[in-house]
């Protein structure tokens, strides 16, 4: 026979095992009373009072079974933090995307920035102002010019991916700066992300600080959309650095965050929600 609240007396009935009270039997009041609490804060007077009640049978079902207060407060601080478990069992959900899932394409400066003499210019694996598809980390040597400094903006190019299916789910960068004392340092600006010659992914269309995409920063920043990335397709941005000083530099790398979808060597993955066709409805528009 169930009450206004919905339960009844079987819901707090004796489940002993020969050493007291059974961990689910915790796990399954625990639950009850958590939701009592909550529905506590809303409830009229005359069912606050029903609602207490039921609390103060749990407390009396839980204390008599050995449970005691300083588990009781352990399980709330769990609660509060969004992870509970019984017997120190914790567990943790990450999203976007889970462990094993999220990699990180590199681009490579294809298009490097020659400078202006032989002491600026963009610094690569293969010397000043060279392109280089090896490596992704290069750095930035601004130009002197009558209003401050700048490395002059070039392209960077993810490689062709021709052994899997990619969903792009983000976009990452690395500055590493060097600020003294009496100077604010330079910074790095990133504009047209595209695939394969299409839209813009980034929702400014001019040049944004690439500190909005900083791979420190804890939450990840969203595109426009999270096309698929396929061979012979690749992944181009635009990048440049903006200082006030000539000797100011800056080294700098960005990524791709990317869903494998299928691999050639690996098979198909079963991909986060985020990551799955069926996730990402568009209304009407050309470029998929």
């Amino acid at each position: 026979m169930y009450d206004e609240i919905g339960y009844d007396d079987d819901d707090f009935g004796d489940e002993d095992d020969d050493f007291g009270i059974t961990e689910r039997k915790v796990a399954h009041l625990l639950k009850r009373r958590a939701k009592l609490v909550a529905a506590l804060q809303v409830a009229g007077p005359r069912k606050a009072r029903r609602i207490t009640n039921r609390i103060t049978k749990i407390d009396a079902r839980l204390q008599r079974s050995g449970f005691s207060a300083q588990m009781a407060a352990a399980a709330d601080a769990m609660a509060a933090s969004g992870v509970q478990g019984i017997g120190g069992l914790q567990f943790q959900a990450q999203s976007p995307p889970g462990l094993g899932r999220l990699v990180r394409l590199p681009f490579y400066p294809s298009v490097a920035n020659p400078g202006a003499d032989a002491f600026s210019g963009t610094v690569t694996g293969g010397g000043f102002g060279v392109a280089s598809t090896t490596n992704p980390v290069f750095i930035e040597i601004p130009t002197p010019v009558a209003a401050g400094t700048s490395a002059g903006a070039h392209l960077l190019r993810t490689p062709q991916i021709s052994w899997a299916t990619l969903r792009i789910v983000g976009f990452k960068s690395q500055a590493r700066v060097f600020r003294g004392i009496a100077a604010t340092g330079p910074s790095m600006v990133v504009s047209d992300l595209q695939i394969g010659g299409g839209a813009n992914l980034f929702t400014h269309e001019d040049f944004a600080d690439a500190e909005i995409y900083d791979a420190d920063q804890p939450e990840f920043a969203g595109l426009r959309d999270y096309p698929l990335l396929r061979s012979p397709n690749v992944a181009e941005v635009q990048a440049q650095q903006v200082g006030n000083a000539a000797t100011d530099t800056v080294t700098f790398s960005c990524a791709l965050l990317c869903e494998v979808l299928v691999d050639d060597n690996y098979g198909a993955h079963i991909p986060g929600a985020y990551a799955r066709a069926g996730a990402i409805v568009r209304q009407g528009g050309s470029f998929v």
